[in-house]
């Protein structure tokens, strides 16, 4: 790619789940994010960015009971048409790396979708380094009586989450991966089950259950040392408990929120936590890739460095070669006309010194070929290594923030997510 790798996040979810919700609590904490780790971003305006922008109006203005709902996305006429939300990042006004979040609507996940649906989330699972899975963490942990027990699963899980299908859809294309990914599995709307350090651990226990074909996949021989796999609850809107709910005609049910306190204010946590560990693991892959390329570069400039000192020997030599051939034809010309003409009748000087001349030449213009080579492979050395030093720099930066304990955790896939000692 010209200018920046480009890396690509899904979110993964059917209809009403809160995908956008979750994408506007990841933006809402993008700047500070970044800033402390030293790193820059630009981002394109495109509708995927207009819709979180809006998202997050709806939830700094929604009502105390949260009556006014963010809309959900709208299939489109042509899914490829969907560009996402995409932003570059890099360090000193200088653009590494981009990244695309794709928000796909819920409807293209259904086992009714449209065929052009299907193939394009196909096509994006396929395509993706990360994904969010966002988890409606009532339906998990809620029954018609109240909250569940250990060994139980909210009565609505499978209703609302669809995990069954989330884990056949990710069967079928995570089968044969052959590069690193990472799955976030993400409880949104989860206050009021992340109060205390028990109340966190007992949503990370449920989600375990709620999820376990997924998570016993992915422990799977052939996808063991490539997936891997973090939990990270999400408070999407921030000082806000479950209510009741209401099953209506259609046997669709709805569960209704307040504020705590009423006139509490939007105010989203943890939204930061599945955007560090995107970029824990995004900048681990970059940089294994970054440190593949960089030792291949370095030892094309030590073959280019001994090949260019070898070519110069040679050139040297094919110099002094002319340079005694042109003697010779200078001494040649020196002598008596008669002389001179039957001494070349007998032994031809000038043609020698033309070939040698040729050879110089020829000789010339390799080794100018060679330095440019080298000096080409050298600026590739030095803008490799910048880059590696400046995501260095910044894993540290976003481990520093990443939570692993009270509901947070890494289920597997460590190496993907630590930090590399350096390199030089």
């Amino acid at each position: 790619m010209n200018g920046s790798e480009e890396l690509k996040i899904m979110m993964v979810a059917l209809r009403g789940i809160g995908k956008t919700s979750l994408l506007a609590a990841m933006h809402e904490e993008f700047n500070k994010t970044f800033e402390r780790a030293n790193l820059q971003t630009w981002v394109d305006d495109t509708n995927s960015l207009r819709a979180i922008e809006e998202c997050k109006s709806i939830l700094k203005n929604i009502d105390p009971r949260l009556k006014k709902q963010v809309t959900p996305t709208q299939p489109k006429e042509n899914p490829w048409n969907d560009q996402g939300f995409y932003f570059e990042i890099g360090s000193s006004g200088k653009k590494f790396m981009k990244l695309r979040f794709t928000d796909p609507s819920g409807e293209y996940f259904n086992p009714d979708a449209a065929p052009e649906q299907k193939d394009y989330i196909k096509q994006q699972l396929n395509q993706c380094d990360a994904l969010v899975i966002p988890i409606d963490t009532t339906a998990l942990m809620q029954k018609k009586t109240g909250r569940v027990s250990y060994g139980e699963l909210g009565t609505w899980h499978e209703e609302k989450n669809n995990s069954q299908r989330i884990t056949q859809l990710l069967k079928d294309t995570f089968s044969h991966v052959d590069s690193p990914r990472l799955v976030i599995l993400a409880p949104i709307k989860c206050e009021a089950y992340t109060r205390t350090s028990a109340d966190a651990e007992s949503l990370l226990y449920h989600l375990k259950t709620g999820y376990s074909e997924l998570l016993d996949f992915f422990k799977s021989d052939s996808l063991i040392n490539k997936v891997a796999v973090v939990v990270t609850p999400v408070q999407t809107i921030g000082n806000i408990t479950f209510s009741h709910y209401k099953t209506d005609e259609n046997n669709f049910t709805k569960f209704y929120y307040h504020k705590t306190p009423i006139n509490a204010p939007y105010q989203p946590k943890d939204g930061e936590q599945p955007l560090r560990y995107i970029l824990l693991f995004l900048i681990n892959v970059f940089l294994e890739n970054k440190k593949l390329i960089l030792q291949q570069e370095k030892e094309n400039l030590e073959k280019l460095e001994t090949t260019l000192y070898a070519e110069k020997d040679k050139l040297e030599q094919a110099k002094k070669e002319f340079e005694e051939k042109q003697k010779l034809l200078n001494q040649r010309n020196n002598l008596w006309w008669i002389f001179r003409e039957i001494a070349n009748f007998i032994d031809d000087r000038e043609t020698p010194v033309n070939v040698a001349k040729e050879q110089v030449d020829q000789k010339q213009v390799g080794v100018q070929e060679i330095q440019t080579n080298f000096q080409s492979t050298l600026l590739k050395v030095q803008a490799t290594q910048e880059q590696i030093n400046a995501f260095n720099n910044a894993l540290f930066r976003f481990a520093i923030g990443s939570k692993n304990s009270d509901g947070f955790a890494i289920l597997q896939g460590h190496r993907w997510l630590e930090i590399p000692q350096s390199i030089f």
